[in-house]
């Protein structure tokens, strides 16, 4: 078995806000802040720092939060941020002087909820998925959004997530039920290969040239691209209280976050990794007593500790 992997609680805090469930999450590029989005049609802004709360914002017309993404125009990381929503609408936010985020625009992005954003730094472009099928965004000078293709392709099944490929010339995209994978080029768009996995994709995270995929079934699988073979495990979450750990390198088990009880589902987990330090943030998708919890990691864990691991249910990756 691999040296096991503690992570404990960050500065000691749990966040709780949301009325209702907790759905997604977003650090920013250098740790600091924290984006929360649920169902209540809410979007916290939190400090990792202190645990403190630094803004709340209520948008009830757009229906509940499903996707949220930093976006970073100007390498500070953490001034702009876009949000999705299930009336299909992408919103922007911005920092102004170090003050509070301040709405910016709102763009009619899908006729259905946004299941995926996706932010390319190179070429300041805004990937979202939903009503089927994939777009892609130009950021003007006025920080609106307009669409770059024309006629995207629709498929008869759910577009789960979309990434930026090929430092932003592609774009990954991912099909819920059929294990569909597409890969185009943006300029010109165009099909550049298109591959099935073998599950459906419940959710998806781009490492490199990895894709790691939560198949819905027993974990998260690791794919090389772009070929798509299969290999390796890494972070699960699920419905009995708490996230697994693994190296998704060789795939031994390496420790869980023990977040509520069982019964409680686990759903949006998501990571950074800073210079000192690891951070995992996961949250809970119940009502009445949806929580966020903020973990930090630690050198070291007694072997009394390691346990034996169960199977795994229905999962998320990070």
């Amino acid at each position: 078995m691999a040296n096991p992997l503690t992570m404990e609680f960050a500065n000691n805090f749990t966040l709780n806000r949301h009325t209702k469930v907790v759905n997604v999450l977003a650090v920013s590029n250098h740790g600091s802040l924290l984006l929360t989005g649920g169902n209540d049609g809410c979007v916290v802004v939190w400090s990792l720092t202190s645990g403190e709360m630094i803004q709340e914002i209520h948008s009830p017309a757009a229906g509940y939060i499903s996707a949220i993404i930093w976006v970073d125009v100007d390498d500070r990381g953490e001034t702009m941020f876009t949000f999705g929503a299930s009336d299909g609408n992408i919103q922007m936010y911005e920092q102004i002087n170090d003050a509070l985020f301040e709405f910016r625009s709102a763009t009619i992005g899908h006729l259905g909820a946004i299941e995926s954003l996706a932010w390319d730094p190179n070429y300041c472009r805004l990937a979202s998925a939903g009503d089927s099928h994939p777009q892609v965004w130009n950021l003007t000078p006025d920080e609106t959004f307009t669409p770059m293709v024309s006629q995207p392709e629709k498929q008869v099944y759910v577009v789960r997530t979309v990434h930026f490929y090929d430092k932003g010339a592609s774009l990954l995209v991912s099909y819920l039920e059929s294990g569909d994978v597409f890969c185009y080029s943006i300029e010109p768009w165009d099909l550049q290969w298109h591959k099935k996995v073998s599950s459906r994709i419940g959710n998806t995270a781009l490492d490199g040239n990895y894709l790691l995929v939560s198949n819905l079934k027993d974990g998260v699988d690791k794919y090389a691209i772009p070929n798509l073979t299969r290999s390796g495990l890494l972070f699960v979450g699920g419905d009995d209280g708490f996230a697994r750990i693994f190296d998704y390198t060789t795939g031994a088990y390496r420790g869980q976050l023990d977040h509520g009880s069982r019964g409680d589902c686990i759903t949006p987990v998501v990571s950074h990794e800073g210079c000192s330090k690891c951070l995992v943030i996961t949250g809970t998708c119940l009502n009445g007593h949806s929580s966020v919890k903020v973990w930090g990691e630690s050198d070291v864990m007694p072997e009394e500790h390691v346990t034996s691991l169960p199977s795994p249910s229905p999962s998320t990756a990070v």
